[in-house]
């Protein structure tokens, strides 16, 4: 707290050295009338932030206070009373001028201005190979004062997002001084404020004290990692020794397998049955049935059938709570034994695992008072927890158990949590999903009042015909392991994640406009984490939102990251056509019908895209739609990249890779045939609410003027 009146002491830490000198001028001002005294601290040595060297705190002549040096100090101030702003000192009279203390004592270091070079230009491998090893070293510095695993902390992530203040940056600052033994200017931190942008700015300046310090250091704790030395077992007081977990060997991009996926959507009750639809480019949007919400409506929709049925007993779950429960909770729990299955497993096989639970959802489910009063667990019929919970409880799962909302984007979101999980160790696999029921006509109308809906049976994206949103339902699951994991598991591998990324749109023009800029972003991080180039990239399945702005937006924001320079054939796609928008299993239907893709090695059908949109023509660049099933060609491993970009601002970016195989394994785990399941209609038919909107209007005629479709339904 010395720094209050020593400015060159003050440096990167200004708000800090103010807050110092408030209270020198409040305990002044008060000592009259209030026993205050304001301790001006200076370095003290054994305990604290640590003992500090500098340049600055030498020519200032304090030395570092021993405990027994500074507690003793504290006694006599307590015990004196006599000022009431006071500096306990422990001089070195050699240097000691306490009339120059508020004088800016040193120059800065001409050195701290100079640029650091793009490392883009750079052409010499020694500097990059130097700016590797110091972005590591880096990372592990602040993993360690953070207590961050070193797996989640992003190298261009700025260092407040982490948590980290100014006196964090001075423990940091000292750590990376007494390694390289120089003096750095405490601002630079400030200036640089991420691990990327500071790691660059240190090898501009200390290229040589980096390359004699840091890289000796990475080497030794490198081979120290490799080789790790026997150490003898410490009890823990009564117990067992204390059991280690195995040691992974840093991999900031370890790839992610899928290694397994069922679904439920439009059309579509099965996997197989989903890649049939997309493959031949079927449609599955039709008029919602009036069973559905109990009157007939002029929406059309993707719509699921038999969302009544559930087999209660085999789920271990009385008839009564499962009446009064939301219908997706149902549907996700049902939806994820097919998942488990289609991986290989049993559930006596994965009771206990070390697995997450990753569900993209929203629930407004509020059940009838009267099947809520005959529950036995009523919370589980209004906790939008238990969409993943029930998950968990069913089958035994160890991890944690997450719902995550961002909108359409809430699957991919949760997929991106689920990669750091695993990539950190903190799981061992992950159930990842999406889900959206239309169980009530309440979507249909509030995308109707923001004037979003398309009153037409066909949804068209990138199309001049784009007219607004048909909306649709499903749920769909994918089971992952790092790859690592599932090759020692024996497990099949459908597909591999490369990246993820996730960002938000920041303020605009409202909740649905969107940020071309951050779109751009989100393409771009996820592109540099995979290591992929964008020419590498031969697909990419589409947000496509159903508005020629929007959708115009999404194919400059493609263009400028993948094929700006005009590289290769890059396809486009996207599965809205086939099954309407499914809102929050928007993201797990697209990278399903990617991974399929993958699979089979196939581009299929892409349903519209036919009428040219103004202000883009698609012909005079190097993106196209896919508009029959061809064989994927690629030069090398088959790539595609999935969009998703949410009401909100939420976008999410996945790059995704077919699996080959490099060697001969044993695949221990294949699909098994799934238990018999009762599954009986034991839920009620939604009826009255919807319908009483309506209020027994006559419904307007379809190809009615849309303001009389307006007023009725208003």
């Amino acid at each position: 707290s010395v720094s209050g009146i020593i400015p060159v002491l003050a440096s990167g830490q200004a708000d800090y050295a103010m807050a110092n000198a408030y209270m020198d001028y409040f305990a002044e001002a008060h000592s009259d009338d209030c026993p205050i005294v304001s301790i001006q601290w200076p370095n003290w040595k054994e305990t604290g932030l640590g003992e500090v060297r500098s340049k600055a705190l030498e020519q200032t002549g304090l030395l570092s206070l021993k405990n027994e040096e500074g507690l003793h100090l504290l006694d006599q101030i307590l015990s004196e009373k006599r000022h009431a702003v006071i500096l306990p000192a422990v001089p070195d009279l050699d240097v000691w001028q306490p009339h120059q203390l508020m004088q800016q004592s040193i120059q800065p270091d001409s050195m701290m201005s100079t640029p650091f070079p793009s490392s883009e230009a750079s052409g010499d491998q020694a500097v990059q190979n130097l700016l590797h090893e110091t972005t590591a070293w880096l990372v592990k510095i602040f993993s360690d004062e953070l207590k961050i695993d070193p797996k989640d902390l992003e190298t261009d992530e700025p260092f407040q997002e982490y948590g980290v203040d100014s006196i964090i940056l001075a423990q940091l600052l000292q750590q990376i001084n007494q390694k390289i033994e120089e003096d750095i200017d405490p601002s630079i931190l400030f200036e640089y404020s991420t691990i990327e942008s500071f790691a660059k700015w240190l090898v501009s300046a200390y290229e040589s004290s980096l390359s004699n310090a840091v890289c000796r250091s990475i080497s030794k704790e490198h081979e120290s990692a490799i080789s790790p030395p026997s150490l003898n077992a410490v009890s823990l007081g009564e117990g067992e020794p204390e059991k280690s977990r195995e040691m992974k060997p840093m991999n900031y991009t370890e790839d992610i397998a899928i290694i397994g996926l069922t679904c439920r959507f439009p059309g579509a009750d099965t996997l197989e049955s989903y890649w049939d639809l997309i493959a031949e480019g079927r449609s599955a949007i039709r008029p919602v049935p009036p069973e559905r919400w109990g009157y007939s409506s002029p929406y059309y929709a993707g719509v699921i059938d038999d969302l009544e049925r559930f087999d209660s007993e085999f789920f271990l779950m009385s008839e009564d709570d499962v009446r009064a429960m939301d219908p997706q909770a149902l549907a996700v729990l049902e939806e994820s034994l097919k998942l488990w299955h289609h991986a290989g497993y049993t559930q006596k096989e994965i009771k206990g695992m070390q697995a997450g639970v990753y569900i993209g959802g929203r629930s407004q489910h509020k059940p009838d008072p009267s099947s809520l009063s005959k529950a036995r667990n009523p919370i589980v019929a209004g906790g939008q927890n238990y969409l993943a919970a029930n998950i968990s409880q069913f089958f035994d799962l160890r991890g944690p158990s997450i719902v995550m909302d961002t909108a359409c984007s809430s699957a991919l979101v949760g997929l991106n949590m689920a990669i750091q999980a695993l990539r950190s160790g903190d799981i061992d696999a992950a159930v990842v999903g999406g889900v959206s029921l239309l169980d009530t006509d309440a979507a249909h109308q509030m995308f109707q009042e923001r004037g979003l809906l398309c009153e037409k049976p066909s949804f068209h994206v990138f199309d001049k015909r784009a007219d607004g949103v048909v909306l649709g339902e499903g749920v769909g699951m994918v089971l992952v392991k790092t790859v690592r994991q599932a090759l020692k598991d024996g497990d099949s591998i459908y597909a591999v994640i490369k990246a993820a990324a996730v960002n938000n749109d920041g303020r605009t023009a409202g909740p649905s406009t969107p940020n071309l800029q951050a779109q751009k972003d989100v393409m771009q991080t996820a592109l540099e984490k995979s290591g992929k180039k964008p020419e590498d990239i031969s697909y990419i399945e589409a947000n496509g939102s159903g508005s020629v702005v929007t959708d115009l937006l999404e194919l400059k924001a493609v263009q400028s990251v993948y094929r700006s320079s005009g590289r290769a054939p890059l396809g486009l796609g996207s599965v809205k056509p086939n099954i309407g928008h499914p809102l929050c299993a928007e993201g797990i239907a697209s990278l399903i019908k990617v991974a399929l893709m993958l699979q089979h090695r196939r581009l299929v059908p892409f349903m519209s895209g036919d009428q040219k949109m103004p202000h883009f023509d698609i012909e005079e660049t190097d993106l196209y739609f896919c508009k029959t099933q061809v064989e994927w060609a690629a030069a090398e491993v088959p790539t595609a990249a999935i969009n998703c970009f949410a009401d909100g601002g939420t976008n999410a970016h996945l790059i995704v890779e077919a699996w080959q195989e490099s060697v001969q394994r044993p695949i221990r785990r294949k699909p098994l045939p799934l238990p018999a399941l009762n599954r009986q209609p034991i839920l009620k038919q939604k009826a009255a609410a919807s319908a009483r909107t309506v209020q027994k209007q006559e419904l307007p005629a379809k190809g009615a003027p849309k303001e009389m479709f307006w007023k009725t339904f208003k």
